[in-house]
């Protein structure tokens, strides 16, 4: 199967899931606690045994000025999440919040796009890794409090991957190796915030035991991809 031919099925499948996720709320839902920790688990273990050795394989070759990406891409989320915080009147806090998340959504999974096709390019393996876990978040990040109303604004939202895909197909080569490890360190960055800050259950909210079991899981496949 060609490179463009499984990058736009990879892309398309995330953009279903994040449609329809984005039609249901999971607030109420006895599962939820379940959901979110088996998906936090799958996805943390993804960053520290997967992306981040990726990355820094990548980066070693280049520069490490490269390195930067991840903190720069970890405090843009913070740095503009915590603005909107401190200077958005009360009543207009969850609507800039949730412009803010669809943004970011949007330029993320655009990004996403771009990556997924060098993936594919070099290792299906490798991209299949990369796809579960994106998928994991994508579906984690779109069970909103209150489901999008608009289905034309939860559907462009949705093309945002398939988006980055054709940039990334178009211009696969034009990116050169430096460019492609930045991508992944911006989303190395903004994926560690968002599981961390958004995803992991603080409290007594929760189920440590689905944490666990996503991370053994998956820890088993990223282990077994390592000698294929």
């Amino acid at each position: 199967m060609s490179i463009i031919v499984l990058s736009l099925i990879f892309a398309l499948l995330i953009s279903i899931i994040y449609y329809y996720s984005n039609k249901h709320s999971i607030k109420k839902s006895q599962r939820r606690n379940k959901i979110i920790s088996f998906s936090a688990g799958v996805s943390i273990t993804y960053v520290l045994l997967e992306l981040f050795p990726t990355f820094t394989g990548l980066a070693s070759q280049i520069s490490k000025f490269i390195f930067l990406s991840i903190p720069i891409g970890f405090i843009i989320h913070h740095i503009i999440e915590k603005e909107i915080y401190k200077y958005t009147p009360h009543k207009k806090l969850n609507r800039i919040l949730s412009l803010e998340e669809n943004t970011f959504s949007f330029v993320y999974h655009l990004i996403i796009g771009v990556v997924l096709v060098n993936f594919i390019k070099q290792d299906l393996i490798q991209s299949l890794l990369f796809f579960v876990p994106l998928a994991s978040y994508t579906f984690l990040n779109t069970l909103p409090t209150k489901p999008h109303q608009s289905k034309i604004k939860s559907f462009f939202l949705a093309t945002a991957t398939i988006f980055g895909v054709i940039i990334g197909i178009l211009t696969q080569k034009i990116i050169t190796l430096a460019w492609e490890a930045t991508l992944i360190g911006l989303i190395t960055g903004v994926l560690l915030f968002a599981v961390i800050r958004h995803h992991l259950p603080f409290g007594k909210e929760g189920e440590p035991k689905y944490f666990m079991i996503g991370f053994f899981i998956y820890s088993l496949l990223i282990v077994v991809s390592w000698y294929l």
